[in-house]
């Protein structure tokens, strides 16, 4: 009995459109910039200044490293990994700390007690934030594993065993 070949596995093409998961961290650095304006532009808030560092200066810094994380990542010869990934889950992160932050100001707009084109403008950057690691996150979790071999050629060389 002769052995035959296994079929040729057909080379998967790149989805069409734009490579979402090269193109977010460029993203993330114009969020991060976008994230430490609130407090020198936009409407005047009566908060206080180490408020406004713990909910935008800070959360803006590490939106901008992850951003460099996931930019670098995807210059690596062996390929992304996990680490664009858990760049997208840290400015998930960071965007959920936002919005916590952000919840007692949306109270006080909802009492009278702040305006609400200040709480509003405020806010933005920090749904930005969280929108931006949500969508991250979910565009790279494929790619998170380091395996170096295509999916469909892994499960042709099982298949072989």
């Amino acid at each position: 009995m002769a052995r035959s070949k296994p079929a040729p596995v057909a080379a998967t093409t790149p989805a069409p459109g734009p490579d979402l998961a090269r193109i977010l961290p460029l993203v993330g650095l114009g969020v991060a910039f976008w994230a430490s304006l609130p407090k020198y532009s936009g409407p005047a808030l009566n908060t206080a200044a180490d408020a406004e560092v713990a909910s935008h200066i800070i959360p803006a810094v590490v939106v901008l490293l992850a951003a460099i994380v996931g930019i670098l990542a995807g210059r690596r010869a062996q390929g992304p990994g996990a680490l664009r990934l858990i760049a997208g889950m840290t400015v998930l992160l960071t965007g959920m700390w936002m919005l916590a932050t952000h919840l007692p100001l949306v109270a006080q707009a909802t009492r009278g007690e702040a305006p609400w084109d200040g709480t509003i403008y405020h806010t933005a950057s920090a749904l930005a934030v969280f929108g931006l690691g949500l969508l991250w996150s979910t565009v790279t979790w494929s790619e998170a594993g380091d395996d170096t071999q295509p999916a469909a050629q892994k499960s042709s060389q099982a298949k072989a065993k």
